[in-house]
């Protein structure tokens, strides 16, 4: 969903109609604000190691993933692993393919809206320690391979639609986090949805990682009333 690589993109022509025939689309972020990527405090990656394990850690990255991480070492150690698993995938399009659904349905003047704002993702993300996750980044740095591995079993699971699979390897991976980065958010975004008049169509829009397991949004929105019905896509 939040990636650039063609594979995802494959679906996109099976929504538009999708889009087309809805009174809104319901973004997992509004997109309409400006992107607050770079707000908030400056992280220092180089301060947290000692300077031989930091120039280690800089030349493994460089080599296994061909990223210099001195253009990332200020951002949160999170969007660093993100800008790392973006050199596996392929950057086949400008964009991430919720923002070209984003821009396919302003386009054709469908109302937009979101679930979460850009200013309660940074603040999340803000909140998150940062020392785990920069051992993480030491760890992908020494087994790469690992990483590569988990990444290309996401994208095959989410290319299956297979949603459970997905959220299980996701689950696992996010260990301290999924409290926090999939389990509140999940209950805020049901909540959210609930508050939309059911006499009027949607297309809701939010990462897979969010739909399966217990406290999923498939899970919360049957237990507000909702039916949930899979949705089979053309290929």
């Amino acid at each position: 969903m939040h990636i650039r690589d063609e594979r995802a993109f494959r679906l996109a022509e099976s929504l538009y109609p999708l889009i087309l025939g809805s009174d809104g689309f319901v973004a997992e972020m509004d997109l309409r604000i400006p992107d607050l990527t770079f707000t908030g405090p400056t992280y220092n990656m180089e301060a947290f190691f000692r300077p031989k394990v930091y120039a280690r850690i800089e030349a493994q990255l460089m080599r296994s993933f061909h990223l210099d991480i001195r253009r990332y070492a200020h951002l949160h150690p999170l969007m660093i692993m993100s800008a790392i698993t973006q050199t596996i995938l392929s950057n086949d399009h400008a964009v991430s393919l919720d923002e070209h659904l984003w821009s396919f349905g302003a386009h054709h003047q469908i109302n937009m809206s979101g679930l979460e704002t850009a200013e309660e993702q940074m603040k999340l993300l803000h909140a998150i320690p940062v020392s785990p996750l920069y051992k993480n980044i030491k760890d992908i740095s020494r087994s790469p391979q690992a990483l590569r591995a988990f990444t290309h079993r996401s994208i095959r699971y989410y290319l299956e639609g297979d949603i459970y699979s997905l959220y299980t390897l996701t689950k696992a991976s996010m260990h301290q986090l999924r409290r926090a980065v999939i389990y509140e958010r999940n209950h805020r975004m049901a909540v959210r949805i609930h508050m939309y008049d059911r006499h009027k169509s949607n297309f809701i829009a939010v990462g897979a990682g969010h739909l399966s397991g217990r406290f999923g949004l498939i899970a919360l929105l049957r237990q507000k009333g909702w039916g949930v019905t899979p949705y089979t896509w053309r290929h």
